[in-house]
């Protein structure tokens, strides 16, 4: 019998973030320590099974990005790391919808956005595109293939509540971790087959916390 880990590594560390109390920018994270905790979540388990591995799930940048080649660099160490399989969808800048009609507001009001901008500047959010997908791949294919007995899958989103029922339909039993005070959809709260919480004190083990001047410093840097 095993125990397999799933983490949408960019909601993992957005809702680490809120539950201490930091910006996410200050989050470094410790990936054989996310390792260690999918393996003794499992052991509390009852009728616990053995840890196979965790398959850690993020958004790349576009090799023709300029932070391509640092993200990489990141992706490599997290790789490397022992009991870890890397799966990656695509990071993709967006356009908020509410921009749209900001802009038009201020010009009907006669406002050059150029001298507006230079105040405040309409910044594109970044989204990710794909992981959810290949979390459900994963999820769904390897209860099929009888890979697991129990999955810990730490994400919110409920796109993956049928992936989840899926599994459960092949006798997997799918246990959803969340950091204290995280979100998490209610399809998928009421469809989990338990819902565990992850504390202040084990989010600290998974991360490397950064002071917020030394953040500051390094956002201004590299502007």
């Amino acid at each position: 019998m095993n125990h397999v880990g799933f983490i949408d590594f960019g909601y993992l560390k957005a809702a680490a973030a809120s539950c201490l109390g930091v910006d996410r920018r200050q989050l470094t994270p410790k990936a054989q320590q996310c390792v260690r905790w999918v393996d003794e979540a499992g052991k509390k388990i009852p009728g616990a099974s053995r840890f196979l591995r965790l398959y850690w799930y993020d958004g790349a940048f576009d090799p023709r990005d300029h932070r391509h080649t640092q993200q990489r660099k990141f992706f490599d160490a997290i790789e490397q790391t022992p009991g870890v399989q890397l799966r990656l969808g695509h990071i993709q800048e967006l356009t908020p919808k509410w921009q749209y009609p900001v802009k038009a507001a201020l010009k009907a009001c006669g406002v050059d956005l150029a001298v507006f901008e230079k105040h405040f500047q309409f910044r594109p959010e970044l989204g990710q595109k794909g992981v959810d997908t290949r979390i459900t791949l994963d999820l769904v294919r390897l209860a099929q293939r009888h890979v697991y007995d129990t999955a810990i899958l730490v994400a919110g989103d409920r796109d993956l509540a049928e992936p989840v029922r899926a599994a459960q339909d092949e006798g997997r039993r799918v246990i959803v971790a969340v950091p204290e005070g995280g979100g998490l959809a209610r399809e998928l709260r009421f469809l989990a087959d338990a819902v565990v919480p992850i504390g202040k004190t084990e989010l600290r083990s998974m991360f490397k916390v950064t002071s917020a001047n030394r953040t500051a410093q390094s956002t201004t840097n590299s502007r």
